[in-house]
C-alpha cells in the first residue's frame, strides 16, 4: 500500500512531539525530588524539638517564652507590678486585719477596789469606729518609772480579745504586796498606760496618762499586772 507523502511527514512530527514531551518529563523530576527533599527532611525535627540538635527557631522560641513567664511571676514588668497590687489588695480586704488598740482610740479609766486588797482595776473602751484587738497584757508605768510593771504569766487568756466599738477590756493590778515582800516603794501619782503591739514585744500607739486617786499610790518592786480580760471579775482573780 503506498502511504502518502503528507501522512508520512505528519507521524514523523508526532514521534517528535512525542520524544521532546517524554524529555521535558525526564527532565522535570529531578525539580520535583529537589523541591521535596526539605519537607522529608522536617519529619524528624518537628518529632525531636526538644532534642539539642534541633533547629534554633525551636530553641530560642522555648527559651523566650520561659523568660516571659518568669518575667511577670516576678512582677518585674508592668503586669507583674499590677498583678501583685490588685492581689494585696483582695488579700487585705478579704481579711479585713483588726489592728491593735491604743490610745488613740481607747479609754482607760483606773478604779481602787477594795478587794482584792492592794488591787486597781483598769478599764480600757473603744471609743473608735472599728474593732481593735487588746494584745498580751498593758505595759505601766508609775510616774516616771523606767522599767514596766511585770506582767502575771499565770492570767494569760486563751485568745486575743477583740473590742467592737462600745466594748471593754479589763485587767487586775496588784500594786503593793500585802506581806511586805517587796522592795524600794514609793508613792506615784500618774500611772502611764501602753497597750502592747501583736508581736508582744514592745508597745504601739500615744500612751494613756492617768492621775491615781488623791494621795497617789504606794507601789514596789512586787507590783504586777494580769493580761487583758473580758471581764472584771476574770481580771480581779488573782
Amino acid at each position: 500500500m503506498r502511504i502518502a507523502p503528507h501522512t508520512t511527514r505528519l507521524v514523523a512530527s508526532a514521534a517528535v512531539l512525542a520524544a521532546a514531551l517524554s524529555l521535558t518529563a525526564c527532565e522535570s523530576d529531578p525539580k520535583q525530588t529537589a523541591g521535596q527533599a526539605p519537607a522529608a527532611s522536617s519529619k524528624p525535627e518537628s518529632g525531636g524539638q526538644g532534642a539539642p540538635s534541633s533547629s534554633g527557631a525551636n530553641g530560642p522560641a522555648k527559651d523566650s517564652d520561659s523568660s516571659k513567664a518568669a518575667s511577670g511571676a516576678s512582677g518585674s514588668g508592668a503586669g507583674g507590678k499590677n498583678g501583685s497590687g490588685q492581689a494585696a489588695g483582695k488579700g487585705s480586704g478579704g481579711q479585713k486585719t483588726t489592728a491593735a488598740c491604743t490610745g488613740a482610740q481607747v479609754k482607760v479609766t483606773a478604779t481602787k477596789v477594795n478587794r482584792p486588797v492592794n488591787h486597781m482595776l483598769l478599764t480600757a473602751t473603744n471609743t473608735g469606729s472599728v474593732p481593735c484587738r487588746a494584745y498580751h497584757a498593758p505595759y505601766l508605768r508609775w510616774d516616771d518609772a523606767q522599767a514596766a510593771t511585770t506582767f502575771l504569766d499565770k492570767s494569760k487568756p486563751q485568745a486575743v480579745i477583740t473590742l467592737a466599738p462600745g466594748e471593754s477590756a479589763y485587767a487586775g493590778v496588784m500594786y503593793q504586796s500585802a506581806d511586805g515582800s517587796g522592795s524600794g516603794g514609793y508613792t506615784a501619782r500618774t500611772l502611764g498606760v501602753l497597750f502592747a503591739n501583736r508581736a508582744g514585744n514592745g508597745s504601739t500607739g500615744p500612751a494613756v496618762r492617768l492621775p491615781l486617786p488623791k494621795g497617789g499610790i504606794t507601789t514596789d518592786s512586787s507590783a504586777w499586772v494580769t493580761y487583758w480580760q473580758t471581764t472584771a471579775e476574770e481580771a480581779l482573780t488573782w
